[in-house]
């Protein structure tokens, strides 16, 4: 853990060379190798024949070596994990049973770890929501009725707190009684912008407030796009409701595209500088035109007919429903006729009951 939190001290989001070196060694013996005052080229000659053995890293090899053992100097792990358990929070390691999974798409980008104040338990669907700081009434007007839509199915709604969409994506979460995962770009004791600090408040005890940075670190604009990546990981797939042409929300859409996680846009007034940006990502072909609910569970990779994920077929969910027909069955009897068993009947149940699509009533489980 005091390792993890090392690192996370000593490098800046997205380092992707420390992140080599930490798979390809591990966590502590990397950072040996660090504090040893090994050369550039004594390191280079450790790692296998791949892209990081080419000469022409030599130069990126030092300098993350000279900027590491920099930092390395005034690093206190101890003091960090102090100061982030007296603001009510933890650091998380991919060690960690509720760590996103996700993330380990990133690769060698990843985050080292965590740092959390709220909950990141729980197995739902989640949903990156980003637009424009300066919204429209009508961007705001959209996010309140999707969020409010996708919290309905029982999806978490991830964002950065940016004043205009972002925020009103978590607080309409909130106000749906959903789940709001915020991730900030500075340390959790520095959070911004401060015009949403009691949302922030409310964020704590309605999902998580989440960065990659130790307490202590301001936000910056380079730490400000490296935090996007994390926003369009974290998420199933990632929704822009309005966006200038060239903006931050525009990067956190190229990240999701570079992850190859679906890409869904608002379409807005055509002569709108607040939608330029969402008709260049739907012209380029880099995301989807979202106009309904329906599109947004496509987006989501469900079925717009019955809010099923997509090629259910031999699917419990399948089952279930077919096994239901037109009748009122108990549990018992739903296991009889699928062809299940009881705990996988009692789990999908209440899959298909979150989606709206049965109820339980005194005499079992209907069909809607």
């Amino acid at each position: 853990m005091l390792d993890a939190i090392t690192w996370s001290l000593i490098t800046e989001p997205g380092d992707s060379l420390a992140g080599y070196l930490r798979a390809h060694f591990g966590l502590s013996a990397a950072l040996e190798l660090v504090s040893s005052g090994i050369t550039a080229i004594d390191l280079l000659a450790k790692l296998p024949a791949d892209s990081f053995r080419a000469e022409s890293y030599l130069s990126t090899i030092e300098d993350g070596l000279e900027c590491w053992r920099r930092r390395l100097v005034d690093a206190n792990p101890n003091k960090a994990a102090d100061e982030i358990q007296l603001l009510g929070g933890k650091f998380l390691t991919r060690d960690d049973t509720h760590w996103p999974e996700r993330l380990e798409d990133l690769g060698n980008s990843a985050p080292v770890g965590l740092w959390v104040i709220g909950d990141l338990g729980g197995n739902q669907e989640r949903l990156s929501v980003v637009g424009s700081r300066v919204a429209s009434d009508y961007g705001i007007a959209i996010t309140k009725d999707l969020v409010h839509f996708a919290v309905s199915q029982d999806w978490l709604i991830v964002s950065g707190g940016a004043l205009g969409i972002d925020a009103q994506a978590s607080r309409s979460a909130i106000d749906a009684c959903g789940k709001t995962w915020v991730v900030m770009a500075g340390g959790l004791d520095r959070l911004y912008p401060k015009h949403n600090l009691e949302l922030f408040a409310e964020v704590k005890s309605h999902g998580a407030l989440i960065s990659e940075m130790p307490p202590g670190v301001s936000p910056s604009r380079w730490r400000f796009l490296q935090r996007n990546r994390l926003i369009a990981a974290l998420g199933k797939s990632t929704l822009v409701i309005e966006a200038g042409f060239r903006s931050g929300t525009i990067n956190t859409a190229g990240h999701a595209n570079e992850l190859d996680r679906p890409v869904g846009a608002i379409p807005g007034r055509v002569d709108s500088v607040r939608s330029a940006g969402c008709h260049r990502l739907i012209r380029e072909g880099r995301a989807e035109l979202i106009a309904t609910p329906s599109h947004l569970l496509e987006l989501m990779g469900f079925d717009s007919d019955n809010g099923l994920p997509q090629n259910l077929q031999n699917s419990y969910e399948t089952r279930v429903l077919d096994a239901l027909g037109e009748t009122v069955l108990p549990v018992e009897m739903v296991a009889k006729v699928s062809g299940m068993t009881m705990a996988d009947t009692g789990s999908t149940l209440i899959r298909l009951s979150r989606a709206n699509l049965v109820h339980r009533i005194s005499e079992g489980w209907q069909k809607l």
